[in-house]
């Protein structure tokens, strides 16, 4: 059977290479590394990548929804799940509260919201997600009138993937959120509540950082969507293997699979592996050529189960470098690992 292999080195040096850039620009505090494990941490398998970075010391977990943070709660002391409603409180699972009418949804499911502790997101350029920066005191006051926790106020920089000086603006429309947070919280009388606006590339991309933590996805896994060299030292943490179903040896002029797109130029040895489109590997329509670690082609059209490649290995590396799959589909190293089923066996090495 096809299955996925986690390299447990690899994810250790990703973390110590954040680690380093954040101690080069920080020297003097420290800076909070959380793991983003969302989307099944991005396709490598949210209670192994849990288990690993729990072991590793890491403590604060960001995930999509409800279900997600369940699978890991005990794994992590704060767990944060960007989208969905609380359905049962837990004293270090938070919710996202991206409007001012997600807490009367909260109550709805919950009912009393004392001592719910949240996270509130700030749209501070991006225009995706988050309260306006203008109803920030209304919303904390809701907050506090609701007796709820603020754990934490929190942005997302959407432009830490390339020059665009809007990357800047954002950080200080962010320095601003948080300077009107504190006043609150003394006038309030709250708790300080943690700050956090970078993901991965937004760290490595900052010569200063001011917040509590950082947000660290892709960069976990061994990527980054852009070329930063103190990012360059970043290690893949996956591969995908396939097995041989089936070796036939085929003509001059025979064609394989669907449509018979790919025609054989000699005689050849042509093996089938157990590997499709079903399975997370995009597919090949004949308009481009996807080659295997090994310099082996594998040949259009793949199918839902399976794919063709020449020669009869029995076992065969399909993917070590989602940065080169991704270049050949004109997309991102995540859209490619998070495509990968979560029913292919996963196996820590």
């Amino acid at each position: 059977m096809a299955y996925i292999t986690i390299n447990r080195k690899h994810f250790e040096n990703n973390i110590d290479v954040v680690k380093r850039h954040l101690e080069s620009i920080e020297p003097s505090r420290e800076i909070e590394i959380a793991a983003v494990l969302k989307d099944n941490a991005y396709g490598h398998g949210l209670e192994i990548m849990a288990e690993l970075a729990s072991s590793y010391g890491i403590k604060t977990a960001f995930v999509k929804n409800y279900d997600e943070a369940l699978r890991i709660k005990d794994k992590f002391d704060c767990i944060t799940f960007f989208y969905d409603d609380m359905r049962e409180k837990f004293s270090h699972i938070y919710p996202s509260i991206h409007h001012l009418s997600d807490i009367d949804r909260f109550e709805k499911s919950l009912g009393n919201l004392s001592d719910l502790g949240v996270e509130l997101k700030v749209n501070v350029g991006m225009n995706r997600n988050g309260i306006t920066p203008s109803d920030l005191e209304s919303v904390i006051e809701k907050i506090m009138k609701n007796n709820m926790r603020l754990i934490g106020v929190f942005a997302h920089n959407g432009y830490g993937d390339g020059e665009d000086a809007e990357f800047y603006a954002e950080i200080e429309r962010f320095e601003d959120i948080k300077g009107r947070v504190v006043k609150l919280s003394n006038t309030l009388g709250f708790p300080m509540p943690r700050f956090h606006t970078l993901n991965s590339s937004s760290t490595f991309r900052v010569k200063t950082c001011s917040d509590s933590l950082v947000r660290i996805g892709i960069a976990l896994y061994g990527y980054l969507a852009c070329d930063i060299q103190s990012a360059s030292n970043l290690k893949p943490v996956l591969k995908l293997y396939a097995n041989k179903v089936s070796s036939r040896i085929l003509k001059k002029g025979d064609r394989v699979g669907y449509d018979g797109v790919s025609q054989m130029n000699d005689e050849v040895i042509v093996s089938t592996y157990d590997i499709g489109y079903g399975d997370g590997l995009c597919r090949l329509n004949g308009d481009r050529k996807l080659f295997l670690p090994n310099g082996n082609e594998i040949i259009a059209k793949n199918s839902m189960d399976c794919f063709s490649s020449y020669g009869e290995l029995d076992e065969i590396c399909v993917i070590d470098d989602a940065n080169y799959v991704a270049g050949i589909f004109d997309t991102i190293p995540h859209e490619v690992l998070v495509r990968l089923s979560p029913f292919i066996k996963r196996i820590v090495v």
